[in-house]
C-alpha cells in the first residue's frame, strides 16, 4: 500500500461526518509565512481530532495546528508543489472528489429506492417485436412504428395476443412460446422494457416501447408478490431440441423410473449422482445455487417455487432442456432495502447511472445559473443547417450568421461563432436528417459539458467542505514529503547521531541490570525522531513569521466551547 495514501485517506472517511462542518465565519486566524488561514479550516481540523467524549485544549492544539502549518510552509518554499509528481497526484485526488459534486447523487438513491420496490413484484408478460436498428433512418423508423401500431390495432379489436405474436413477431421464439416472458422482475429486462411493463396496469397493452432491438408491443398478464429465492436440487435427463420421437420416448420413461425409485425410498441424493444428465449438479448430489424468480427457466422455475414444504419434490417437469424431478432444499423472503443494497448497487449499469445523473446535474444548474437561449440565433441555426453540415461536410456562412451568444449562464456564455465551431467539428453526432433534431442535439451536448466544466472551476469557491478537504490533501501530502526529508531520513542515516543521543539519555534506561543500545533501539529511534523533529520546529518558528488574530481566535474559542 501507498504509504501516503494510507496517511491521507482517513480523510476521506472522515469527510462525510465532518460534511457541512462550518467556522463561526470566514475571517482570517492564523497568516503563516504570508498565507492566510481561515478560522473554518482550523475549527473544522480542531472537530475532526476531537476524540468521542474527550475534550481537547484549544491552545494546547493551536500550537501544533501551527507547527503543521510551518512544515507546510518550509515544503512550499523548497518547491515540494511544484513537482510534476505532486501535481499530477493532487489532481487525481481532486477529479476523485469532484465526481461527488459534478454528478446528482440523490439519483442513484432515488433508483436504488425504484429497483427495491420493483424487486418486491415479479410480472408475466407478453411481447411482440418489431426489429429497426438504432441507426435506421426516418423513414424506416417511421414504416416500423407504423407496423407495431396496425399490429397493436388488431390485439385491441379482439385478436388472441398469443396468435398474433406467433404469426407478426420478429422474435422467433414466439413461434413457440406465443410471445409468453414468463415471469420475471427489476434487471431481468433491457431498461427501456422494464421501465414500461412495471409502468402497465394488468391486463394493459402498451404502445409501442422502443429499445435498442426495435419497438415491442407489451401485455402484462399477472403481476404478483415476490417469491424470494429458494435452492433445490434435480435429477435431469436431458432432450435436445431436435430429437427424435425415440430419444424424447426414452428420456421420459428413464424419468418415471428414476421417479418410483424416489417413491420407492431411494435418496434423491444417490440418484441425482447415478443417473442425472446435468453433470455440473450430479456430483454434489443435484444442489443447484440459489435462483429467484426469472433466473432459470420458466418452467423449472415455477414448478420449483409451487413445492410447499422442504424435502418435498415435483413430478417429472418438462422444458425445453428436457425432463426434471426437483426437490426443494430451502427457501428465503426478499431481503429487506439494506439487506439488498449490495446487490441492487452491483446491477445498476454504472453507465446509465452516470447518464442520468449527468442530466439531472445539468438540469439543476441551469436553473441554478438562469440558463438562458438565445431562440432567434438558435432558429437562424435550424433555418441554415443543412445536410451537409449535418454529415460533417458542409461549413457555415459565418458574415450571415447573427451576432452575440447562443446561450448563456452565470457570467459565461457561448458565441454564435463558437456554436457553428462545435457543429461542424461534431458532424454525424446523431444520425438524423432533420436539423432541428440535430441541434437540439449539439446544443444540448454543448452546454452540458459546458455547464459541468465551469460548476467544476468553482468547487472550491463553492463548496467551503471540498476547499478544506483539499487543502487537507495538499497539506498532507507536503508534509509528508518534507517530514521524509528532514526527519525519518536523518534518523535512518545518521547512527552517529543516534548513538550520541543514547549517551545523553542513557540514565532514562536505568535498571537493575543497564540496558544496552541494542535493547533500546526501538525507544532510542522513536525518541530521537521526536528529537529532531522538536529541533526542527523551533527553527521554522525562528525562519517563518507567525500572526495571530487575537479577536478571531476569541470568537473561534467562543464557538468551540460553546458546542
Amino acid at each position: 500500500m501507498n504509504i501516503r495514501l494510507f496517511l491521507i485517506s482517513p480523510i476521506l472517511i472522515l469527510f462525510q461526518a465532518v460534511c457541512h462542518a462550518q467556522g463561526p465565519d470566514n475571517k482570517t486566524l492564523l497568516t503563516v509565512d504570508g498565507r492566510k488561514i481561515q478560522a473554518g479550516e482550523f475549527i473544522r481540523m480542531y472537530k475532526k481530532n476531537l476524540e468521542p467524549g474527550k475534550t481537547l485544549d484549544i491552545d494546547s492544539y493551536l500550537q501544533q495546528y501551527i507547527a503543521f502549518k510551518l512544515k507546510v510552509a518550509d515544503a512550499i518554499n523548497e518547491g515540494y508543489d511544484t513537482t510534476n509528481a505532486f501535481r499530477n497526484e493532487l489532481n487525481g485526488y481532486r477529479d476523485q472528489l469532484a465526481q461527488s459534486y459534478l454528478t446528482d447523487t440523490q439519483i442513484k438513491e432515488k433508483l436504488l429506492q425504484e429497483a427495491y420496490k420493483r424487486s418486491l413484484v415479479e410480472i408475466n408478460a407478453w411481447h411482440i417485436l418489431i426489429t429497426i436498428p438504432q441507426k435506421a433512418s426516418p423513414e424506416d423508423t417511421l414504416k416500423a412504428w407504423k407496423k407495431a401500431i396496425d399490429i397493436r390495432e388488431r390485439i385491441i379489436r379482439g385478436e388472441a395476443f398469443e396468435q398474433v405474436a406467433r404469426s407478426a413477431s420478429d422474435d422467433k421464439s414466439a413461434e413457440i412460446n406465443g410471445g409468453n416472458l414468463g415471469y420475471f422482475t427489476v434487471f431481468q429486462m433491457i431498461m427501456p422494457f422494464e421501465d414500461a411493463v412495471y409502468s402497465l396496469d394488468k391486463g394493459a397493452i402498451s404502445m409501442p416501447v422502443r429499445t435498442p432491438f426495435g419497438y415491442h408491443i407489451i401485455k402484462v398478464t399477472d403481476k404478483r408478490p415476490s417469491k424470494g429465492k429458494i435452492k433445490v436440487a434435480h435429477i435431469m435427463k436431458v432432450v435436445p431440441p431436435d430429437a427424435d420421437e425415440k430419444r424424447v420416448s426414452q428420456a421420459e420413461e428413464d424419468i418415471n423410473n428414476i421417479y418410483k425409485k424416489l417413491q420407492e425410498g431411494t435418496s434423491f441424493a444417490e440418484l441425482a449422482q447415478k443417473y442425472s444428465d446435468h453433470k455440473e449438479s450430479s456430483s454434489k448430489g443435484g444442489e443447484l445455487s440459489w435462483f429467484g424468480t426469472g433466473e432459470i427457466v420458466s418452467e423449472f422455475s415455477e414448478a420449483a417455487f409451487s413445492i410447499t414444504d422442504t424435502g418435498n419434490y415435483t413430478k417429472p417437469v418438462r422444458t425445453n432442456y428436457g425432463w426434471h424431478i426437483i426437490k426443494l432444499l430451502d427457501r428465503k423472503a426478499p431481503g429487506s432495502f439494506a439487506e439488498s443494497r449490495s446487490f441492487l448497487e452491483s446491477k445498476i449499469n454504472p453507465s446509465y447511472l452516470n447518464s442520468i445523473s449527468k442530466k439531472a446535474l445539468v438540469e439543476k444548474l441551469k436553473n441554478e445559473y438562469n440558463f438562458n437561449i438565445n431562440q432567434a440565433a438558435y432558429n437562424w441555426f435550424v433555418k441554415n443547417t443543412d445536410t451537409l453540415i449535418i454529415k460533417g461536410s458542409g461549413k457555415y456562412h459565418r458574415d450571415k450568421m447573427p451576432k452575440g451568444p447562443i446561450y448563456s449562464f452565470a457570467n459565461q456564455h457561448l458565441t454564435t461563432n463558437e456554436f457553428a465551431d462545435f457543429i461542424e467539428k461534431h458532424g454525424q453526432m446523431v444520425s438524423t436528417d432533420k436539423s432541428s433534431v440535430f441541434l437540439s442535439n449539439c446544443l444540448a451536448t454543448s452546454a452540458s459539458d459546458h455547464l459541468i466544466n465551469y460548476e467544476n472551476s468553482v468547487l472550491e469557491e463553492k463548496y467551503p467542505d471540498f476547499r478544506y478537504l483539499m487543502t487537507e490533501f495538499r497539506d498532507g501530502m507536503l508534509l509528508f514529503e518534507i517530514s521524509e526529508k528532514k526527519i525519518w531520513n536523518v534518523v535512518n542515516e545518521d547512527s552517529v547521531g543516534l548513538h550520541n543521543y543514547y549517551e545523553d539519555h542513557r540514565n532514562n534506561y536505568l535498571t537493575p541490570r543497564p540496558l544496552s543500545f541494542d535493547e533500546v533501539q526501538g525507544e532510542m529511534i522513536s525518541g530521537y525522531q521526536e528529537y529532531i523533529e522538536n529541533k526542527w520546529v523551533r527553527q521554522l518558528k525562528e525562519k517563518y513569521n507567525v500572526k495571530i488574530d487575537s479577536l478571531v481566535l476569541e470568537e473561534v474559542m467562543r464557538s468551540l466551547t460553546n458546542e
